[in-house]
């Protein structure tokens, strides 16, 4: 059994998802270690926005400048039509520099080899690693991490054996899906978009009755649904497992992954500053020597990201049926993002991307990695500088708050408001 001894402690890796550059840069400013993302190649996100390779080779130098690390996915499935492709991309990544390259495919642990590749390999979940043979078997042949599969239980991570040179990796927060480890094939049949090439339709969080043969038309709602709604038969709750951080990381599990690639500024900005105060709280905890209780204001702060109820997985073992919502698959949303900090422009005054809309004379919530502020907007000014009332259509404002502003606003803090539906 591997068991950490707390004289040696090593602070907890926290790895966060980002699907553009804007969340990249919010991920690091709220607290990541680490962040992964991808471009449009070879990536198992290729429907969300990505990143170009100008854009990757300048991520890399905004997080090494921050003392951050880039992460970069390649975890599709390889096609034979791609090899050549994939040899210039890989290329391509050790030279800007990316820490680690995460893959699912052996075609690039054996390209990665060939060509020398100095980015470490992390091997994805989607690769499905369960067992201590596994974990030895993919160390010997050079890869550096493994991200866990999401079905382990803590009783079976707990029983892996510790071995040299290779770190264990797990979800700890994040959408969850119906398939072992996310190989999903509903998407292939039902939209024709490989879920394995980086092109899933979600299917499984669509609406399903039944309808029988010979009379198309007549839905015959399931019995977990209510009266007229059908269920969603595959429609996983969310994933948090922060009650069991102290387990596995005496279990030997070094980093810990945040999913939320196709997630919105405001989720990866309160679900990183919500896990790096949690992770800042268990080292103290450690190094007083008592048990780590996660705050009441941590538990606020990610039930207030958009989610659909939250589960702690399989690892306490298999997800029975409270494990999915039958009755919707939309999302539980208490605040709503309405803009964006892209500039301090002086004391009390900001450029704001806008994202909903924006009244002058309101009071919101300013979230920084510091705190969480209610500020009132004494003024708002078009980018022209004509006096608004309200942001509607704008692409962006300039703002002037009310009062004194708290000295930690700054660059890619986020302003909300609380939903009223």
């Amino acid at each position: 059994m591997r068991r950490r001894d707390n004289a040696a402690f090593r602070k907890p890796e926290l790895v966060v998802g980002a699907g553009d550059m804007e969340k990249l840069a919010v991920a690091a400013r709220f607290g990541a270690d680490a962040v992964y993302c991808g471009s449009s190649d070879f990536s198992l996100r290729a429907r969300c926005k990505n990143f170009s390779r100008e854009e990757l080779a300048f991520a890399a130098g905004y997080l090494h400048e921050r003392g951050k690390k880039l992460y970069v996915t390649v975890n599709s499935i390889v096609h034979e039509k791609k090899l050549g492709d994939l040899s210039d991309y890989l290329v391509f990544l050790d030279g800007i520099g990316a820490d680690a390259i995460i893959f699912m495919d052996m075609a690039v642990l054996s390209l990665a080899r060939k060509l020398g590749i100095k980015a470490r390999l992390h091997l994805s979940t989607q690769a499905s690693s369960a067992n201590s043979l596994a974990l030895a078997f993919f160390s010997e042949m050079g890869v550096a991490r493994v991200n866990l599969a999401r079905e382990c239980s803590l009783d079976e991570i707990e029983s892996f054996p510790e071995i040299p040179g290779l770190t264990l990796e797990a979800f700890i927060h994040g959408a969850m899906c119906v398939s072992y480890s996310g190989r999903c094939l509903l998407s292939n049949y039902l939209a024709g978009r490989g879920a394995n090439d980086g092109e899933c339709a979600q299917a499984c969080r669509w609406k399903y009755s039944l309808v029988e043969e010979k009379r198309p038309g007549e839905y015959f709602p399931l019995v977990e649904g209510l009266e007229g709604q059908g269920t969603y038969i595959f429609n996983s709750r969310d994933l948090m497992a922060l009650q069991h951080l102290p387990r596995l990381f005496a279990a030997g599990v070094d980093a810990f992954k945040v999913e939320g690639r196709i997630k919105g500024s405001h989720y990866v900005a309160m679900v990183t500053k919500a896990y790096r105060m949690a992770f800042d709280r268990f080292e103290k905890s450690v190094a007083a020597g008592e048990e780590f209780v996660p705050s009441d204001e941590v538990v606020r702060m990610l039930g207030s990201v958009s989610n659909r109820g939250y589960i702690d997985g399989f690892y306490t073992g298999a997800v029975k049926g409270d494990g999915h919502n039958y009755d919707s698959a939309k999302y539980i949303k208490t605040f709503r993002m309405v803009g964006i900090v892209t500039e301090r422009i002086s004391a009390g005054e900001y450029r704001v991307a806008v994202r909903n809309n924006i009244v002058a004379g309101r009071s919101y919530e300013f979230v920084c990695p510091t705190g969480i502020f209610e500020v009132g907007i004494a003024m708002m000014r078009s980018a022209e500088g004509d006096i608004r009332s309200k942001a509607v259509n704008q692409k962006e404002v300039l703002i002037t708050l009310e009062g004194a502003e708290p000295a930690e606003f700054g660059e890619y803090d986020i302003i909300r408001e609380r939903n009223s539906d």
